[in-house]
């Protein structure tokens, strides 16, 4: 019986295809003989059924199941041989070993659509180039895919399950790309590339590989883009010899071991990636190997967020890393850690712990809520920062190594101990730095250490501000230590240094101790606001020379220590500072009148405030008028530049006043434009005497800027006549008129309030002509709010979830109480936390889920408090 060829239904047009139906006349019996039987282009339609044969296609042939998906399954006895241009669609391959192959593709242009492969690896050899489009490989051993030669493999949309070992190899000089394509679970590593092989992942996931979800070895390549992988056996990614992989948009999440392992001279690479939950350190970087973080974030691993070791090299650059287990980076060795812009934080450990001959670099970024150190040194260590706040640290620096540790422009914040201490024999080179409130002494040197301190400010210590001990000779000039608890510098029994151009304001003890047996040199000091200047040991042997006293009530300076005119030197240039419970922030540089576009823009974009803002904007019209009269040599009209600010909390007049002096500084009308914060427990004391320094310390601080005192009217509470507060606003009216052209300031509170309070002394309603009125938000403001930190936190507000918080704020209480923009911010707080518990419950979470806030995410109104 011959075999039928089907024909189109154009009468002379080529033959279609050849049918194979076991059974059926004019068919052929067998796969088999319809190749044989086939011309070039014919097409192998293959009827349902199971088909028991060897196939081998060496020259060009298309086969395809007649019926579709999972209606002919063919059962390779021996693997199935493609050695020619061919493409197979909608077959099952069956192997009889899982251990060996059951597809192997040895030349050619291959393609394989919709077609399930079961029981056996598919290998790929030679020169020939297969696509694997919506294929499934599951049941194989060793592995699922292993291509090797010069071979280029591709898998489009493709599932490579339930393999004992590797889900896809490539070695040799092998070339694969997988685009969307789902690899899990296998009990090997999920991609394994070795020789010179280069492996691209476009999408598609790697799920629960009993070992690394990509391991990269020898000169293999890998490139991974908006890939996840996840809950791997062992380490995420795996880099060992010389390879490189590259990963850019990719999720890597709970590792049982490390997130990412590069060792001997292999890079990697990552772009805006994310790696969570690490089961060990996050990163790991030893032997030669090079590792670099671009934009990308480390959260909750149980080791190390980076690890340096041997002689590796890590840059991060605008990555976040923590929270941490162990300290956050960790460089020993001869490693080499350098961090631009990244923030570290929270850990149980160090933020930066550098061991070894380890060196580290950071510029920018921020150091935060560390158990221990910010920055830590030991043995031979190099640590270098610029321009990083360290906030909220056990200690802001440790300095222990026999190498300078190096800060410049750094802010260090509400360490809860030494801001920065300076180890038994270590040195320190800090340059233009800030330390605010430290839970004991600013800075700490131990016995016999020592170093340099030029330029910076300790404001606010629980201690002293800076202590020297036994052996220590620090070297110290233009420096400030203000509004200390203790001593504004402690010199021990036997310590020694050097200490020039420095201002010591406001300490609560003498403002200078010097120990038995020490001897210090203080040059061209300005010591104020003390009660007592120094407080000098009988056996110890200082040198003072040029001190100057501001507002000190008594002095046992000897009179050769004191400046020999009375006039004040000027204040050295040292970090500012804010008031007394403020968080510092680094003070940029003042800005100029080419910065006044940018500025008003800035103004105009704030949300709401429609009143507000023409006020100011007014108000720096008539500035730049009084400007200009002033350089035509006009006489300037009647000014006040000090503003009442009145509204309800949260409408935003911090914001605007910070804004205002900023605008002052671009006119050339401040030197600075600054924001100093205060309130009746920055200005108010708890003594008779306290009061008048405390004000004018706050005030001075304020010099240059803007002072911003909210809840004014908490200075004069009604019903008591004799309350400190008075004298702060003595002493603030007084400071207003001497120094009418260097500062101004705004008060700020509930609006009847601020009527009483400028009201309660005929100096302040002189001063304060001009209120400017902060409206509550409305429903649309109060959205665009909550729209607004969506923008900054990267999440989008659906359209439903819009109106369901229109909805919600026109219900609300607008009351005293009310929170108005912080009201918002802590509703978008809430929309985040719902949204987290929500998509936590996703097996698989897409990247839309987790930027997409909906309406299921806003809080009911009942659920408000």
């Amino acid at each position: 019986m011959g075999v039928r060829i089907l024909r189109t239904r154009r009468p002379g047009a080529a033959p279609e295809g050849i049918r194979v139906a076991p059974g059926e006349r004019g068919a052929a019996p067998t796969i088999t003989a319809a190749l044989r039987a086939a011309a070039e282009g014919q097409t192998v339609l293959v009827a349902p059924g199971r088909y028991a044969e060897d196939l081998l296609i060496d020259r060009p042939a298309r086969l395809r199941a007649e019926r579709g998906p999972g209606t002919v399954t063919l059962v390779a006895r021996t693997p199935l041989r493609i050695a020619a241009s061919a493409t197979l669609v909608d077959l099952t391959v069956l192997g009889t070993d899982p251990g060996e192959p059951l597809l192997r593709v040895e030349d050619g242009d291959v393609e394989l659509r919709g077609c399930g492969l079961h029981g056996g690896r598919v290998e790929v050899s030679g020169q020939a180039r297969p696509v694997l489009r919506d294929c499934r490989l599951t049941g194989a051993r060793l592995a699922g895919l292993y291509a090797v030669g010069d071979s280029v493999v591709e898998l489009d949309r493709c599932v490579v399950a339930d393999v004992d070992g590797i889900g896809v190899v490539a070695g040799e000089s092998a070339h694969g790309t997988l685009r969307d394509t789902w690899i899990g679970p296998v009990t090997g590593s999920g991609v394994r590339a070795r020789g010179t092989a280069r492996v691209e992942l476009v999408g598609g996931a790697v799920v629960t590989p009993g070992r690394n979800g990509v391991r990269a070895e020898e000169n293999a390549a890998v490139t991974a883009r908006d890939v996840a992988v996840t809950r791997s056996g062992a380490e995420a990614i795996s880099a060992v010899g010389s390879a490189r992989v590259e990963l850019t948009g990719c999720r890597l999440s709970d590792p049982a071991a490390a997130g990412v392992v590069a060792a001997d001279q292999t890079q990697v690479v990552l772009t805006g990636c994310a790696l969570d939950r690490a089961g060990a350190t996050a990163v790991v970087c030893r032997d030669d190997a090079d590792v670099s973080l671009t934009a990308t974030s480390v959260r909750t691993c149980a080791g190390n967020g980076v690890y340096v070791t041997d002689r590796g090299t890590v840059t991060l650059t605008d990555t976040e890393v923590g929270p941490t287990t162990y300290s956050v980076l960790h460089v020993g060795g001869h490693g080499r850690l350098t961090a631009v812009d990244t923030w570290l934080g929270p850990s149980a450990e160090h933020g930066l712990h550098v061991v070894g001959t380890g060196r580290a670099d950071l510029t920018g970024g921020r150091v935060h809520d560390c158990g221990l150190a910010g920055l830590s040194s030991e043995g031979h260590a190099q640590v270098t920062a610029t321009a990083t706040v360290l906030a909220a640290t056990r200690n802001g620096v440790v300095a222990g190594s026999d190498q300078p540790v190096r800060l410049t422009g750094c802010v260090i914040d509400a360490s809860d101990r030494a801001g920065v201490q300076v180890g038994v024999g270590a040195t320190v080179e800090l340059t233009d730095c800030r330390i605010h409130g430290p839970g004991t002494a600013g800075i700490v040197f131990e016995q016999d250490s020592g170093g340099t301190v030029d330029r910076c400010a300790v404001h606010d210590a629980a201690g002293s501000g800076i202590v020297v001990w036994t052996g220590a000779a620090p070297r110290v000039t233009s420096t400030s230590c203000t509004s200390g608890a203790k001593n504004a510098l402690f010199v021990a029994e036997g310590a020694a240094g050097e200490y020039v151009d420095c201002v010591l304001t406001a300490s609560g003890y003498p403002a200078i101790h010097v120990g038995a047996g020490a001897t210090p040199t203080v040059v061209r000091a300005r010591i104020r606001d003390s009660d007592l200047d120094v407080d000098v040991d009988p056996q110890a042997r200082p040198v003072f020379e040029e001190v100057r006293l501001t507002g000190v009530t008594r002095s046992l300076l000897p009179p050769s220590g004191l400046a020999a005119d009375a006039a004040a030197p000027a204040v050295p240039a040292v970090a500012g500072g804010e008031a007394a419970g403020t968080a510092p922030t680094p003070v940029p540089e003042p800005p100029t009148e080419a910065d006044l576009p940018e500025l008003l823009a800035e103004l105009d974009a704030l949300v709401g405030l429609d009143r507000v803002k023409q006020d100011v904007q007014a108000q720096i019209k008539l500035m730049q008028t009084v400007r200009r009269r002033q350089q035509a040599g006009l006489a300037a009209p009647p000014l006040s530049r000090h503003l009442v600010f009145a509204g309800n909390p949260g409408t935003g007049k911090t914001t605007v006043a910070r804004l205002y002096g900023r605008l002052l500084a671009a006119l050339g009308m401040l030197e600075r434009g600054h924001l100093v914060e205060a309130d009746r427990t920055t200005m108010v004391g708890e003594y008779v005497g306290h009061t008048g320094p405390r004000t004018q310390a706050v005030f001075r601080r304020a010099l240059g800027g803007v002072l911003f005192i909210d809840e004014a009217y908490s200075l004069v509470p009604p019903g008591h006549t004799n309350d400190f507060g008075q004298e702060a606003i003595a002493t603030l009216v007084k400071l207003m008129e001497d120094h009418r052209d260097d500062v101004v300031v705004i008060v700020a509170g509930y609006p009847l309030e601020m009527n009483r309070f400028v009201a309660s002394n005929p100096g302040l309603a002189s001063r304060f002509s001009r209120t400017l009125t902060f409206e509550d938000y409305g429903p649309d403001e109060l959205t665009a709010i909550v729209e607004s930190q969506c923008r900054q936190h990267e999440y989008h507000l659906a359209d439903e979830a819009r109106s369901a918080l229109h909805t919600l704020f026109a219900g609300m209480d607008h009351g005293p109480g009310f929170g108005n923009g912080r009201a918002a911010r802590q509703l978008f707080q809430r929309m985040t936390e719902h949204q987290a518990q929500r998509v936590a419950d996703l097996a698989e979470p897409s990247t839309e889920d987790l930027l997409r806030l909906t309406a299921s995410d806003v809080p009911t109104a009942g659920s408000i408090a």
